[in-house]
């Protein structure tokens, strides 16, 4: 290695790495600690653009003797006089569609300054800096990488072990800063068409919209300059970047609570609700650190959230809220798992609290097509958690069943693919089960006969009566206001055949009862008042 490199590679190990500014000027520049056998001329030969710079560095330094500086003395070397390399950034990740440079962009790409990334709806990016520094561009951002630099302070020295200095320019939407913690030639920028921002942290948020721009600061501190005025902006704060307009820090809300938004959704729309007076940011990624953005959406104050689109598996939410002058405060994140496929088919019948009665109950359904079989769970619970009658592996689109009780009943369908797996249970569908008629008791008497049998009070009847067991024609028939029907004795005795039926204040009418076969004797004397048991179920 040569004297001026050993000596060179000294300095840099002695540098003190933080911006500073001369007297004469408010520009970037490095101080620089003088080394042994070190002269203006050997400094302007070996790290400045132009050899001959050398007696600027002298008068920005107000040096008495450009021929004399001692060891140890600090120098401030401008950046724009100082050797530097272009580096370029590279494309970390990417969600949906984005363009680079008017093409579309791969992960791995590099972007040299001057070239723009332009997000698409539900797409995102994440720009790795030569630094380390990561910046995500939300969908429906453009941005552009104005500088990537390195400052080389030694001949030969690698580029990576220069001081790096980069401005990113966002034209649209919002830019997630994560700053790696080193020090630069200058402060990492992002600037807007109404303000630079340069990092004095370590995470922050950008946004122009509308002609207005923002920052918000989570971590680190920041400082941010409106044309002439300036503002240092703490972790919590942001503030509202607007021309002519005196940016002050204003305490970012607060991250919201998400215990009410449950882990799991069996539906194919991840619905949810916070309460609050404040409107919403809600992002979702497959990774906890937000690489990959696949929604982004506004929610206005107590609004239910709806996210659609999303395909089943393990999702991460980042939930933020903003104030009145929009700036968006800090995220809540929440693992949750989509589990809505392949759907559950939609009930036929019963639905909607049908009527039925007791005895076979034919299940109706529409078939999945991506289903090859179907589950059923029955219960009295809506809840489904205690007596649960299970039906698996079912094919087709009905099923009967033998369901003797009379009361409420809660049924639900699930679909199963060809390869075993099994989607969600769908909405319980409920359907009540009426029991069925009772057997009449006979009074029998010289004039008359008078049928009688359980019911309600509320209830309708409708009763026959044939010489026929299948009623083709009849002998009697009515509609009555209660369970008892009284006529006249049939003129010819022998054999009779009676059923009845019950129509409900809601028009439910059960099925007939059973067919009662009834003998009518050809001598009524002595059976006054008399009650038979002649009834027998065909």
């Amino acid at each position: 290695m040569s004297a001026n490199r050993r000596r060179f590679s000294g300095a840099l190990a002695a540098l003190l790495l933080a911006v500073s500014t001369t007297a004469s000027a408010a520009e970037a520049v490095l101080p620089y600690t003088v080394q042994p056998q070190d002269t203006l001329i050997g400094l302007g030969r070996d790290v400045l653009i132009n050899p001959q710079a050398w007696p600027e560095v002298a008068r920005l330094n107000r040096l008495p003797d450009p021929n004399r500086i001692l060891i140890g003395q600090v120098l401030q070397m401008p950046l724009r006089l100082l050797r530097s390399a272009q580096v370029p950034a590279r494309i970390d990740a990417i969600e949906g569609r984005v363009r680079l440079a008017g093409r579309d962009a791969q992960v791995g790409d590099t972007v040299q300054p001057g070239q723009a990334l332009d997000v698409a709806a539900n797409s995102s990016a994440v720009l790795i800096l030569a630094d380390g520094s990561r910046l995500q561009l939300a969908p429906l951002s453009l941005g552009e990488l104005s500088e990537s630099r390195r400052y080389l302070l030694r001949p030969g020295q690698p580029e990576d072990e220069g001081l790096f200095a980069g401005t990113m320019r966002l034209l649209r939407g919002t830019l997630e800063v994560l700053a790696t913690q080193l020090q630069r030639a200058k402060p990492l920028e992002v600037t807007t068409p109404t303000a630079v921002i340069g990092v004095r942290g370590t995470e922050y948020r950008v946004r122009h919209e509308d002609d207005r721009s923002a920052a918000e600061v989570l971590e680190g501190r920041v400082q941010a300059d409106v044309g002439a005025s300036s503002v240092l902006l703490d972790a919590g704060f942001g503030s509202t970047l607007q021309p002519g307009r005196t940016a002050t820090p204003v305490a970012l809300p607060s991250a919201p609570d998400l215990s009410p938004v449950p882990t799991l959704f069996e539906r194919p729309v991840l619905r949810f609700q916070l309460p609050g007076e404040q409107p919403l940011r809600v992002q979702v990624a497959p990774d906890a650190g937000f690489s990959r953005i696949l929604r982004d959406e506004r929610f206005a104050a107590g609004a239910e959230v709806r996210l659609t689109g999303l395909p089943d598996g393990d999702w991460h939410l980042r939930v933020r809220r903003s104030n009145e002058q929009g700036l968006e405060g800090r995220n809540a994140q929440l693992k949750v798992r989509l589990h809505a496929r392949p759907e559950p088919p939609a009930a036929v019948s019963p639905v909607h609290r049908g009527k039925l009665s007791v005895g076979e109950v034919a299940l109706n359904w529409a078939e999945n097509t991506e289903a090859a079989r179907y589950r059923i769970e029955l219960s009295r619970d809506p809840a489904f958690a205690t007596g649960v009658q299970r039906l698996d592996d079912l094919a087709g689109a009905r099923t009967t069943l033998t369901l003797a009780e009379p009361g409420i009943v809660y049924w639900r369908l699930a679909s199963v693919r060809a390869d075993g797996s099994a989607g969600p249970w769908g909405d319980a569908q409920p359907f009540e089960l009426r029991a069925l008629p009772t057997p009449p008791s006979l009074a029998l008497d010289g004039h008359a006969l008078t049928l009688a049998w359980s019911g309600r009070p509320e209830d309708k009847q409708q009763v026959q009566l044939s010489r026929e067991p299948d009623f083709a024609t009849r002998v009697a028939e009515a509609n009555l206001a209660e369970p008892r029907w009284q006529l006249a004795k049939p003129d010819q005795p022998g054999t009779y055949y009676f059923r009845y039926r019950t129509v409900e204040p809601d028009g439910f009418t059960t099925p007939w009862s059973s067919t009662q076969k009834i003998e009518l004797p050809r001598d009524w004397s002595g059976a006054w008042g008399l009650l038979l048991p002649l009834l027998f179920a065909l």
